[in-house]
Protein backbone atom coordinates (compact mmCIF):
# COMPACT_ATOMS: atom_id res chain seq x y z
CA UNK A 1 0.00 0.00 0.00
CA UNK A 2 1.54 3.54 -1.11
CA UNK A 3 2.47 5.58 1.93
CA UNK A 4 0.10 8.09 0.13
CA UNK A 5 -3.42 5.98 0.65
CA UNK A 6 -2.71 4.66 4.33
CA UNK A 7 -5.99 3.25 5.91
CA UNK A 8 -6.71 5.72 8.80
CA UNK A 9 -9.31 4.70 11.36
CA UNK A 10 -10.54 6.68 14.87
CA UNK A 11 -10.50 3.36 17.69
CA UNK A 12 -10.86 4.81 21.46
CA UNK A 13 -9.22 4.47 23.42
CA UNK A 14 -6.43 4.79 20.89
CA UNK A 15 -7.64 7.87 18.74
CA UNK A 16 -6.76 8.55 15.47
CA UNK A 17 -4.70 5.66 14.17
CA UNK A 18 -2.87 5.07 10.50
CA UNK A 19 -2.04 1.80 9.26
CA UNK A 20 1.49 1.28 8.05
CA UNK A 21 2.10 -2.66 7.86
CA UNK A 22 0.89 -4.88 10.51
CA UNK A 23 0.70 -1.87 12.70
CA UNK A 24 -1.01 0.69 13.31
CA UNK A 25 0.28 4.31 14.67
CA UNK A 26 -0.83 6.81 16.57
CA UNK A 27 -0.83 9.01 19.77
CA UNK A 28 -2.03 8.52 23.05
CA UNK A 29 -1.72 10.62 26.37
CA UNK A 30 -1.32 9.13 29.46
CA UNK A 31 -2.16 11.80 32.28
CA UNK A 32 -0.02 10.38 34.61
CA UNK A 33 3.20 11.59 32.33
CA UNK A 34 1.99 14.04 30.99
CA UNK A 35 1.53 14.74 27.31
CA UNK A 36 0.78 12.80 23.99
CA UNK A 37 3.11 9.81 23.44
CA UNK A 38 3.28 7.30 20.13
CA UNK A 39 1.47 4.74 20.14
CA UNK A 40 2.33 1.60 18.06
CA UNK A 41 -0.37 -1.54 17.83
CA UNK A 42 0.67 -4.56 16.08
CA UNK A 43 -2.64 -5.18 14.23
CA UNK A 44 -3.62 -6.30 10.68
CA UNK A 45 -5.36 -3.88 8.48
CA UNK A 46 -9.00 -4.50 10.48
CA UNK A 47 -7.55 -2.89 13.09
CA UNK A 48 -6.97 -3.13 17.00
CA UNK A 49 -8.94 -6.15 18.34
CA UNK A 50 -11.18 -5.91 20.85
CA UNK A 51 -8.35 -7.61 23.87
CA UNK A 52 -5.92 -4.90 22.79
CA UNK A 53 -8.85 -1.86 22.97
CA UNK A 54 -9.29 -3.80 26.05
CA UNK A 55 -6.21 -3.95 27.91
CA UNK A 56 -5.45 -0.42 26.46
CA UNK A 57 -8.44 1.03 28.35
CA UNK A 58 -7.83 -0.86 31.27
CA UNK A 59 -4.18 0.83 31.66
CA UNK A 60 -4.96 4.55 30.50
CA UNK A 61 -8.29 4.07 33.19
CA UNK A 62 -5.58 3.37 35.86
CA UNK A 63 -2.35 4.53 34.59
CA UNK A 64 -1.44 6.79 37.82
CA UNK A 65 -1.71 3.14 39.93
CA UNK A 66 0.38 1.79 37.18
CA UNK A 67 3.11 4.54 37.28
CA UNK A 68 3.13 4.31 41.19
CA UNK A 69 3.68 0.62 41.56
CA UNK A 70 6.18 1.17 39.02
CA UNK A 71 8.39 3.58 40.64
CA UNK A 72 10.24 1.04 42.91
CA UNK A 73 10.98 -1.69 40.11
CA UNK A 74 11.77 1.14 37.90
CA UNK A 75 14.45 2.49 40.54
CA UNK A 76 15.67 -1.53 40.66
CA UNK A 77 16.33 -1.27 36.95
CA UNK A 78 18.71 1.74 37.31
CA UNK A 79 20.54 0.13 40.29
CA UNK A 80 20.71 -2.83 38.01
CA UNK A 81 21.97 -1.12 35.26
CA UNK A 82 24.62 0.98 37.63
CA UNK A 83 22.38 3.84 36.12
CA UNK A 84 21.25 5.52 39.32
CA UNK A 85 22.15 8.86 40.02
CA UNK A 86 24.16 9.42 43.02
CA UNK A 87 22.33 12.21 43.98
CA UNK A 88 19.12 10.29 44.12
CA UNK A 89 17.92 10.32 47.64
CA UNK A 90 15.16 7.52 49.21
CA UNK A 91 11.91 9.09 47.11
CA UNK A 92 11.25 6.00 44.64
CA UNK A 93 8.80 8.18 43.39
CA UNK A 94 11.44 10.55 42.41
CA UNK A 95 12.76 8.17 39.93
CA UNK A 96 10.39 9.32 37.02
CA UNK A 97 12.26 12.88 36.77
CA UNK A 98 14.96 10.55 34.70
CA UNK A 99 12.75 9.47 32.12
CA UNK A 100 10.45 10.94 29.65
CA UNK A 101 7.94 8.11 27.81
CA UNK A 102 8.98 7.92 24.30
CA UNK A 103 6.26 5.10 22.96
CA UNK A 104 3.68 2.88 24.05
CA UNK A 105 3.72 -0.52 21.74
CA UNK A 106 0.91 -2.91 22.14
CA UNK A 107 1.02 -6.43 21.78
CA UNK A 108 -0.96 -8.55 19.57
CA UNK A 109 -2.29 -11.68 20.48
CA UNK A 110 0.26 -13.91 19.74
CA UNK A 111 3.06 -11.99 21.65
CA UNK A 112 3.45 -14.71 24.30
CA UNK A 113 2.48 -17.87 22.07
CA UNK A 114 1.59 -21.02 23.09
CA UNK A 115 -2.39 -19.83 23.25
CA UNK A 116 -1.53 -17.16 25.38
CA UNK A 117 -3.44 -14.74 24.12
CA UNK A 118 -2.56 -11.80 26.79
CA UNK A 119 -1.60 -8.65 25.57
CA UNK A 120 1.43 -6.76 26.65
CA UNK A 121 1.69 -2.89 26.80
CA UNK A 122 4.78 -1.30 27.39
CA UNK A 123 5.69 2.09 28.23
CA UNK A 124 9.20 2.97 26.90
CA UNK A 125 11.09 5.61 28.46
CA UNK A 126 14.38 7.55 26.96
CA UNK A 127 16.46 8.68 29.41
CA UNK A 128 18.19 12.42 28.84
CA UNK A 129 21.64 11.14 30.76
CA UNK A 130 22.24 7.55 29.56
CA UNK A 131 21.02 8.01 25.79
CA UNK A 132 21.38 4.17 24.79
CA UNK A 133 19.08 3.23 28.34
CA UNK A 134 15.34 2.79 27.06
CA UNK A 135 13.81 1.22 30.35
CA UNK A 136 10.07 0.29 30.25
CA UNK A 137 7.06 -0.17 32.37
CA UNK A 138 5.80 -3.96 31.15
CA UNK A 139 1.68 -4.70 31.84
CA UNK A 140 0.06 -7.21 31.12
CA UNK A 141 -3.88 -7.37 29.71
CA UNK A 142 -3.32 -2.95 31.63
CA UNK A 143 -1.98 -4.03 34.55
CA UNK A 144 1.48 -3.71 35.94
CA UNK A 145 3.58 -6.68 35.41
CA UNK A 146 7.23 -5.21 35.81
CA UNK A 147 10.07 -2.84 34.87
CA UNK A 148 12.64 -4.23 32.63
CA UNK A 149 16.10 -2.83 31.24
CA UNK A 150 16.41 -1.68 27.66
CA UNK A 151 19.87 -1.19 27.50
Amino acid sequence: MSVFNRHIVNCPPFGKLKYGSAHWLGEVELDAFEGMHRVIVRAKRDGPTDAQIAAMTRLLSDVTTIKTLASKAMVDVFEDCELLPSDFGSDVHHIWQYLSPCEIEVSDENYFGGGDNRINIMIIFESPQHLDFFPAIVTIDGYFEECVSGT
